[in-house]
C-alpha cells in the first residue's frame, strides 16, 4: 500500500502525475522487462503515479517508468552497455554525472552509486541510501517543489 504520506506529497504536485489507466498495460510490460513486475512497491507506484510530472529540488532527477517513454529501461540498458552494471540492479536515474541511484533487485533497496564504487557495489560492500522504493520516493518529494 502507497503511504500515506506520499499520496499527500503527489497530491500537492502542480503537474500531472496520476497515471493514466491507458498507460496500465505499458505499466506491467516495463516491469515484466526489467525483472521486478512482483515488486509490490515498484508496481503500486508506478500504477497510480509517474515521475515525470512531480517537482523537487533534489539535485538528481528520478527517471518515469513508460511516460513519456521507457526511461528507467533506457537508463538500465545505459548502465549495463556503458558501465556493466549487472542484471541485479535497475537504474532510477540517467547516469548522468558520474552516478546512478540503483534499485537493488535483489534486496529491493536503493543505493546511491558513484560510477568508481560499482565493483564495491556489486562486491556487497556498500550500504543502502534508502532501505526501500518508497523510502526514496519520500525523499525526493520531501524536498521541496511544492506550490
Amino acid at each position: 500500500m502507497i503511504p500515506d504520506t506520499i499520496n499527500n506529497l503527489m497530491s500537492q504536485q502542480a503537474g500531472q502525475v496520476k497515471r493514466f489507466s491507458s498507460e496500465i498495460e505499458k505499466v506491467h510490460e516495463c516491469l515484466r522487462s526489467l525483472g521486478v513486475y512482483e515488486h509490490e512497491q515498484l508496481k503500486e507506484f508506478f500504477c497510480q503515479y509517474k515521475l515525470s510530472g512531480i517537482l523537487s529540488n533534489r539535485s538528481v532527477e528520478l527517471l518515469d517508468l513508460c511516460s513519456p517513454s521507457p526511461q528507467i529501461e533506457e537508463a538500465t540498458d545505459f548502465g549495463r552497455d556503458t558501465y556493466d552494471i549487472t542484471d541485479d540492479f535497475i537504474c532510477l536515474t540517467s547516469g548522468e554525472g558520474d552516478g546512478f541511484l540503483l534499485y537493488s533487485k535483489l534486496d529491493r533497496k536503493v543505493y546511491d552509486i558513484s560510477v568508481s564504487e560499482l565493483d564495491s557495489l556489486e562486491a556487497g560492500d556498500t550500504e543502502c541510501r534508502w532501505e526501500s522504493f518508497y523510502d526514496l520516493i519520500e525523499w525526493s518529494l520531501d524536498a521541496g517543489g511544492l506550490p
